[in-house]
């Protein structure tokens, strides 16, 4: 296992994994998921939502997350960064299943992004946007604070 993908497990049903903020991690991370979901057990339905948020929150961060703009107007260089780091800690509990995101990127609170209205039929409505709503849809419990690397959001859901 690379340096950028250490796994840390321990009694208490808590996983953690250090991905990269790139395309391929976030599938990456969906298959890790899934193995510990498999693992324990999960209803369908229940990893099903976590793998939406997950995704969604990956998504935002590889798309999001970065900080634009040249070092300096003279560098004749493509502005190249290198990828975010980001950490996933989940926990199984008897009642729950916590999965806590956390990243080094732009601070982006998503307690605090507005919601976008969907009045129209689908076909007419702007893509983007719509991720928090539906991380807010599954999850029970939401929070965002800047912590850890910088963002940390933590979503909860019931068994």
């Amino acid at each position: 296992m690379s340096a950028r993908h250490k796994q840390f497990t321990d009694p208490d049903k808590t996983w953690k994994r250090a991905f990269v903020g790139t395309v391929a991690d976030i599938a990456a991370a969906a298959q890790w998921l899934d193995t510990i979901a498999a693992g324990q057990k999960l209803p369908e339905q229940l990893v099903f939502s976590l793998q939406l948020c997950l995704e969604e929150l990956m998504s935002n961060i590889v798309r999001h997350g970065r900080v634009t703009g040249r070092q300096s107007s003279n560098d004749l260089l493509p502005d190249v960064k290198p990828p975010l780091n980001v950490e996933i800690t989940v926990t199984v509990e008897n009642q729950s299943v916590r999965m806590t995101v956390e990243d080094d990127g732009r601070p982006f609170d998503v307690m605090s992004a507005p919601a976008r209205p969907i009045d129209k039929p689908l076909d007419q409505v702007e893509p983007g946007g719509l991720g928090i709503q539906l991380i807010r849809s599954f999850a029970n419990r939401l929070e965002y604070e800047k912590a850890g690397l910088g963002n940390r959001v933590t979503v909860e859901l019931s068994r």
